[in-house]
């Protein structure tokens, strides 16, 4: 699965897909007479693009090319609290769509994804915009033994949905606009059953939305108070896992825990970026079953040291980082790793969220997790 281009990319997307404060701590720096509603659109577009074969055991989907219908609930941020922050006007919303893959290994698919787009005036009605997009998908013909034995992109009849893009928004009136638009787009399982190979499609489209109110895109002097110097580090401890469906070493289908603690010190370096350094260990059910398999004597737990950035979007957390195993005794992967994940914070304390993490290009699995942080409080 070609996870590195795709969430490379998205961090480009996420970057000024701010709606919020920076932090919980610098929320007096968004005068609350500085926001106004959001403007709420309705569009609809078609979408069109190819298979992109990226294994050698998909190569079965190359030559298809899908065809999707997208529908569109969208809501702008145009205030001055928000251009201050990102210096743009960000769109978030709901995101329907449909697509026939062009090949009846795949068969079609229905998503329902939450966005995020920055956009970016380039002139008074042209406006350039980068998208973000992750929700669930529902796929009508996943792997089967027997009725399909040859789809090795997925085994679920619900999958993960990535989509990252860019594109043009055309003003053509108070309002009407038209958006042009190319995107990539990914479903997999997160390898919670296998086969999952995974589907990547890149497509073009155009959509036309409607906005029934409308007020001037709002415009400023870029905000230059560095309030983000006089936080303390944070420092994180977690626990992280999740029961994947495999064969236990007996052959029967069973849950196969994997369970794990995260530790991680952080500093924000900017209105909107944090570096962190952190340490994990886990130990992995499924890898313990598979080292029976081979025959090899070696311990199903791992540890890594890692190194990332994280995005601070109000009381979300985008992170990418990059770790290194210290304990592997496995032969099935190399010593680098990198991780994707999304939090949530409940509040100062306490935040839920989720990781991918990956080996190159090839998802390993997707983690559920909670963590407890503490900052010391600035003056």
């Amino acid at each position: 699965m070609q996870f590195n281009k795709l969430l490379t990319v998205g961090i480009i997307v996420i970057i000024h897909s701010i709606t919020a404060s920076a932090q919980y701590d610098s929320i007096d720096h968004l005068q609350s007479k500085d926001k106004q509603k959001s403007l709420f659109s309705i569009g609809a577009g078609v979408q069109h693009g190819f298979i992109f074969a990226h294994s050698q055991a998909v190569q079965n989907t190359k030559g298809a090319h899908p065809t999707g219908v997208e529908l569109f609930l969208s809501w702008q941020r145009n205030d001055a609290a928000t251009w201050n922050l990102c210096h743009c006007y960000p769109r978030n919303g709901l995101l329907l769509s449909y697509y026939d893959y062009d090949t009846k290994i795949l068969g079609a698919g229905s998503s329902a994804a939450y966005f995020l787009e920055p956009t970016y005036r380039l002139s008074h009605n042209i406006f350039f915009s980068l998208k973000g997009v992750a929700g669930l998908s529902y796929l009508s013909n996943p792997f089967d033994s027997i009725h399909n034995p040859t789809n090795q992109s997925y085994s679920t009849q619900f999958s993960g949905y990535l989509l990252v893009g860019m594109g043009l928004w055309f003003n053509l009136n108070k309002h009407w606009w038209i958006n042009t638009s190319i995107n990539y787009q990914h479903e997999s399982n997160g390898g919670i059953k296998q086969p999952n190979k995974g589907i990547n499609w890149p497509t073009g489209g155009i959509a036309l939305s409607y906005q029934k109110n409308s007020r001037p895109f709002y415009t400023g002097i870029k905000m230059k108070d560095k309030f983000w110097k006089q936080y303390a580090p944070r420092f994180d401890i977690g626990v992280f896992g999740l029961p994947r469906r495999s064969l236990d070493e007996n052959g029967n289908r069973a849950r196969l825990l994997l369970l794990g603690l995260t530790f991680q010190a952080g500093k924000q370096v900017g209105r909107i970026n944090n570096l962190t350094l952190g340490a994990e260990v886990y130990q992995d059910q499924e890898l313990k079953v598979k080292l029976l398999r081979d025959s090899l004597n070696a311990s199903p737990v791992k540890a890594g040291l890692l190194v990332g950035h994280e995005f601070i979007l109000g009381k979300f957390l985008f992170s990418q980082r990059l770790g290194i195993y210290v304990f592997d005794q496995t032969p099935y992967y190399d010593q680098l790793y990198h991780r994707w994940g999304l939090q949530y914070r409940i509040n100062q304390h306490i935040g839920v969220g989720f990781n991918l993490q990956a080996h190159r290009q090839v998802a390993d699995y997707v983690d559920l997790r909670v963590v407890y942080s503490f900052q010391k409080k600035h003056p």
